[in-house]
């Protein structure tokens, strides 16, 4: 699939949304982080993403989330999605916590505890001045590799441009590390997470000079 075929919307309505939760979570069942977290177990880490996915889309959006789904056809499944903040909107409000009670009520008490541990740190290592922050991309397993990937991040990147603001992420595998630094990011830390988790690549890219850049 050419990254060029690939169309990128905000979605509209509550339909669209709900494709965002099921999608992220395939995308995510064998993430280093979603993996420590848990539960350990694929089978159960699988219903379970799904819960939490489906709260975290949730918040997101009635948070000022940017939210954009990738489709390789005019009405076509979506193929892809990003969530991701605008300067000042991140992070949400505390009470946006509430839409992870389902997950936490699941998952059990280990899973909870250490998720809370590694959102501690990742937030203690978030970086302070403005920027778009990715929190999340997804692309469905079997579409990895095409072009999808690339056509979110451009959308992004053309956003951070037009805000003049640096585009920031975390990322925990070296394949995608290297798929953000062909896109012009850069390392600008590290962090382990913690309970023996994974290590933690925190990436940003400059924004592009000219009319709305920096």
């Amino acid at each position: 699939m050419s990254a060029a075929r690939v169309s990128i919307a905000a979605p509209a309505t509550k339909a669209e949304i709900a494709e965002v939760a099921p999608l992220l979570a395939r995308a995510f069942l064998d993430d280093p982080v979603w993996s420590h977290v848990g539960p350990r177990r694929r089978s159960y880490r699988r219903w379970a993403g799904r819960v939490a996915f489906w709260g975290i889309v949730r918040a997101s959006a009635r948070n000022r989330a940017r939210i954009r789904v990738a489709r390789a056809e005019p009405g076509g499944p979506a193929v892809g999605a990003t969530i991701a903040f605008e300067p000042e909107a991140w992070p949400p409000p505390e009470r946006a916590v509430i839409w992870q009670f389902p997950w936490a009520g699941l998952a059990g008490p280990l899973p909870v505890f250490r998720g809370l541990r590694a959102d501690g740190a990742i937030r203690a290592a978030h970086v302070t001045y403005p920027h778009l922050y990715l929190w999340y991309i997804g692309v469905e397993p079997g579409l990895q590799g095409g072009g999808v990937g690339r056509a979110l991040m451009a959308d992004l990147n053309a956003r951070a441009d037009s805000l003049g603001v640096p585009a920031y992420l975390e990322t925990a595998t070296r394949p995608n590390l290297r798929f953000y630094e062909s896109l012009g990011y850069e390392v600008v830390g590290e962090l382990t997470v913690p309970a023996y988790g994974p290590r933690l690549w925190r990436v940003e890219r400059r924004p592009a000079a000219g009319p709305g850049g920096a």
